[in-house]
């Protein structure tokens, strides 16, 4: 278990003009999973001291790290003591460029780590035409994390294996986060069936989002993740959707 902390660009924000606070970086942008616990937990947090923040988008802690590296993004969250680890690698390997780093203060929430592959995102868009009604009828995705032990292993299981399943099909399954936006009509309402109003040009974004989590693993004899290299499969989905033509008038 760790502390969750953000490691911050120098010349994004000052260390020195923030006091080293989390609560100094008002509109800051920040790499995260959408719709991972860590973004909600900075989501309330933020709140909380009636700041905000944009979320940059991350597949998974790699890509995090690159974003961070390359200006993307202003901070990452993750464990302090990751962070300390992170920090002084970068620090000592020149990836920054020069540029310095500094870490916040801890903002009060517990998460786990492990040497587990964190999380895998799947994204999908589809449009809607002008003139045509759409409407989703089904969605289903899968993808599947595999630990493979590598040292320590006698008494562990050899391979682990969790497969996480999204559907608009079953109550029991993980969730589905949907989205739309219509052209000219930003703040329009979702719409029945995902899609934006008939007759628009809409785009629905649906977002399938693993991450790691304990509970899974307890039909596994486990004595330490750490003894374990993990790696996620391809994502296999589909999507049933309806479209008919609509008359416009003008």
């Amino acid at each position: 278990e760790d502390m969750l902390a953000l490691l911050v660009r120098e010349d994004a924000y000052s260390a020195e003009a923030s006091g080293n606070l989390a609560s100094a970086l008002n509109g800051a942008k920040i790499c995260v999973g959408i719709g991972t616990t860590t973004e909600h937990n900075l989501v309330d947090w933020f709140s909380s001291m009636e700041i905000s923040f944009t979320s940059v988008p991350v597949a998974d802690s790699d890509e995090a790290y690159a974003k961070f590296i390359d200006g993307s993004c202003d901070a990452l969250a993750s464990g302090i003591s990751a962070l300390i680890a992170k920090k002084s690698q970068l620090d000592g390997d020149g990836s920054m460029n020069a540029v310095d780093i500094w870490i916040t203060n801890t903002i009060g929430y517990t998460i786990f780590h492990s040497n587990t592959s964190g999380w895998s995102v799947l994204n999908l868009t589809i449009d809607q035409n002008y003139g045509v009604s759409s409407y989703l009828l089904a969605a289903h995705g899968e993808v599947t994390l595999v630990g493979t032990c590598i040292t320590n292993c006698t008494g562990q299981s050899a391979i682990i294996y969790h497969t996480f399943v999204f559907s608009t099909e079953s109550y029991n399954s993980g969730d589905i986060g949907f989205s739309n936006t219509c052209d000219d009509m930003p703040n329009l309402a979702s719409w029945s069936g995902g899609f934006g109003a008939p007759g628009l040009e809409c785009e629905l974004d649906m977002t399938m989002f693993a991450s790691t989590n304990l509970v899974y693993w307890w039909e596994y004899n486990i004595t330490s993740f750490d003894d374990y290299e993990f790696a996620w499969s391809d994502w296999s989905y589909y999507v049933l959707w309806q479209s008919t033509a609509v008359t416009m008038h003008e």
